[in-house]
């Protein structure tokens, strides 16, 4: 970094040396020449350098890739080429040598910019500096490199030693060790016929329209889905009076006055001609909706410039930046978030706003919705100086209105691994923005907590530390909060994930001169709580539930984090669990699935004592034997709450499809029925799935149709809406 009262440029020329025809000098009396015959009336920075010796060889750039620094002399030309790209920007920003750096932040870990100067100053010294820019992946790899083909006994012992759990608020320690607990015995489980496919639902990717065509043949039995994990579309959100279902892109409106249902509007993307919106999340907050939606845009053409890039300048530029027709077809990606009013049913847009990047993560709190996003593809074309911020800082537009996160807002920290940049954003549901981005992007970005978590390398005292960077959100708002120091390598991935309210951190460190990797439990301001330390570099780490697996090329290590104050070491793999994909009801477990005549079943299940499960009392839920449920192939879409259990199926009775809602009351003589509602489609739409209780009212939810209920010692239907137009069946 330039010492303070001393040019960037100046550091610069003393490090590299310069060919005596691209000398600073000659550059600017060029520019000098350009811009007096442009009548510019701008005077040129004053750059002043060491002269070094003349090379009279001509280097050729063009068998260069661009960005690449493949030697020293293609390093010298990049470092013109960066002074010549912010000389070019001096219309109407210049400097000297007097100006100073920005004052260090009261937390460490980085400074905020003063002006676009900085952050335009960063990017030219990043792009010049002769030091290898690593990342944590860099890092990582570099150390499954070295553990890998390093006979390293300590480190690679085949029966490693039992390790610690630390106590609360301790660091932990590599050298102390403690017994390890083992995992229970697996107990067989109860014969269950026809077990269901307990696959995750995935989001539905399929394309949606308002017209169906009825099909052409009615089956002898209900469709199955196309994909068996792709199982429920029924994402709803309650707003006051109203509630919205999504249809794929679309997002539709159904007023619900004491349970009198009407579908009543629609919310659609809008779209233009070089763009393509997928919804990525949707908020109900009283008479106000947020959907978000991820944006890919793809320019036909660069962003053009003033003058084409002739001659040496040109060739330098094009040869750090990259030629501007490379950025012909480039494909950009945003997030729009549109607020809605709802007002007698019909949606009005209000708000708009749209920001930079790829979508990371986002979440809805107390009438704001939250963003992280990616900015890797801001640089269309060379950047042609300080005040080209569209090719170098993000850009956020609000109701058309186009904004660059101001400077201020900008961080740039001590040591820049790569110059994309992450950047947070809190909306309000009126209006209000507030964003801050920071230079880097490193993909390890959590979060939770009411805050943003942000994970880089940072090599910069000369040891592998990994630095965390944290930002408040509140109210909208988006404030840094303070910055740490992890030592070691942090993993990506389940490396560093949420527990709760807590932070989960694995990194790879040395001590000894051997790898350990230490795996530690964080609160919301990174204050370690526990953890555990391995005389071995596990580079890869996957979690399930409330297991952490850390695994390397030699060795494997299972954590069960169900005390994070205790962290346990298991000795074997645990055993699976009887219950994983059931849904706890009751006191026990209720599962749907077929029985050996291919009859739905019901059943409740509870823990045995032993590892295992034993079955307490089921019901025959259908007789049909083609019959069918969403739920066979995700638990999850059944309704329980107290001792009710909601139930959707459907089977083909010979005429059309039967779709039904049965109801269940769970007692001590078994499952009873407390009442179903059905309806006979051609159209396989209209297929229950879930149901959600809102208000003491329980919505019934297909694709086609809602339908509310109130459950006593019956099911009483009392109104429905039909988003799309169905084909009613005369047959009953």
């Amino acid at each position: 970094m330039a010492k303070r009262g001393q040019s960037i440029y100046n550091e610069l020329f003393d490090q590299l040396p310069i060919p005596e025809r691209l000398e600073p000098r000659s550059i600017a009396a060029m520019l000098d020449e350009k811009m007096a015959e442009n009548a510019l009336g701008s005077r040129h920075t004053d750059i002043s350098a060491k002269k070094i010796k003349s090379d009279s060889n001509r280097i050729d750039i063009s068998a260069v890739p661009a960005g690449r620094k493949t030697s020293a002399a293609f390093r010298s030309i990049a470092s013109v080429a960066a002074c010549a790209a912010l000389v070019l920007g001096v219309v109407t920003y210049s400097r000297t040598d007097t100006a100073t750096l920005p004052e260090e932040p009261k937390n460490p870990g980085g400074a905020y910019a003063n002006d676009y100067g900085d952050v335009h100053k960063t990017f030219a010294k990043y792009y010049v500096d002769d030091g290898d820019k690593r990342t944590l992946d860099d890092a990582i790899s570099d150390i499954e490199h070295s553990y890998n083909d390093n006979d390293n006994d300590a480190a690679t012992a085949v029966n490693p030693p039992a390790e610690t759990t630390e106590p609360a608020g301790t660091e932990p320690s590599p050298t102390q060790t403690t017994p390890t607990q083992t995992a229970p015995a697996t107990t067989e489980e109860p014969a269950q016929t026809d077990a269901p496919d307990r696959e995750t639902p995935a989001a539905d990717p399929g394309e949606t329209v308002d017209e169906r065509d009825d099909p052409a043949v009615i089956s002898d039995s209900l469709p199955l889905p196309e994909n068996p994990a792709v199982v429920d579309n029924s994402d709803a959100a309650f707003g006051n009076g109203f509630l919205l279902r999504r249809d794929g892109n679309i997002l539709r409106i159904v007023t619900s006055v004491n349970g009198a249902l009407s579908y009543t509007d629609n919310i659609f993307p809008s779209y233009d001609g070089f763009s393509s919106k997928t919804l990525a999340g949707f908020y109900a907050d009283g008479t106000k909706v947020v959907a978000v939606y991820t944006v890919e845009t793809t320019a036909g053409t660069a962003p053009a410039q003033d003058e084409p890039r002739d001659g040496v300048v040109g060739e330098l530029l094009d040869s750090l930046y990259g030629p501007a027709e490379s950025a012909v077809g480039v494909k950009k990606n945003e997030v729009e978030v549109c607020v809605y009013d709802i007002l007698d049913g019909k949606a009005y847009l209000t708000n708009d706003t749209v920001q930079s990047g790829t979508l990371i993560d986002m979440n809805y709190s107390n009438g704001a919705v939250y963003l992280v996003t990616a900015y890797d593809d801001y640089r269309g074309s060379p950047i042609a100086g300080v005040d080209d911020l569209e090719n170098y800082v993000p850009a956020y537009t609000v109701n058309g209105e186009k904004f660059y996160v101001s400077a201020p807002d900008i961080m740039i920290p001590d040591y820049v691994s790569n110059t994309d940049y992450t950047v947070i954003s809190g909306i309000t549901v009126d209006g209000a923005v507030s964003v801050k981005a920071v230079v880097g992007y490193e993909g390890r970005a959590v979060l939770c907590n009411g805050a943003v978590y942000l994970f880089s390398y940072d090599n910069a005292a000369g040891t592998d530390l990994t630095s965390v960077r944290v930002f408040s959100l509140a109210g909208g708002s988006v404030i840094y909060n303070g910055f740490t120091d992890i030592e070691g390598v942090a993993l990506g991935g389940d490396g560093i994930s949420p527990i709760g309210d807590y932070l989960a951190v694995t990194a790879i460190k040395k001590v000894d001169g051997a790898y350990v990797t230490s795996f530690g439990i964080y609160d919301a301001t990174m204050v370690y709580i526990s953890g555990i330390n391995f005389p071995a570099a596990l580079t890869e780490a996957e979690r399930a539930g409330s297991t952490l697996i850390l695994k390397g090329a030699k060795e494997k290590h299972i954590i069960d984090l169900t005390n994070i104050n205790v962290p346990v070491l298991l000795e074997n793999v645990p055993a699976a669990n009887p219950a994983e994909g059931l849904l706890n009801f009751n006191g026990g477990y209720v599962t749907l699935t077929k029985n050996a005549s291919g009859q739905l079943e019901l059943s409740k299940l509870s823990d045995d004592g032993a590892g295992g499960l034993k079955l307490e009392h089921k019901t025959l839920v259908c007789r049909e034997n083609g019959a069918d449920s969403k739920a066979l192939r995700n638990n999850g879409i059944m309704f329980v709450s107290g001792d009710i259990v909601g139930v959707p199926y459907g089977f083909f009775d010979g005429l059309d499809y039967c779709y039904r809602y049965a109801v269940y009351r769970d007692g001590a003589e078994g499952f009873a029925l407390v009442g179903e509602t059905e309806i006979h489609e051609t159209d396989e739409a209209f297929e229950y799935g879930k149901a959600v209780l809102n208000g003491g009212v329980l919505y019934i939810m297909s694709d086609g149709r809602v339908s509310a209920a109130v459950v006593g010692n019956s099911l009483a239907v009392i109104g429905s809406a039909d988003i799309i137009e169905g084909a009613h069946s005369a047959h009953s």
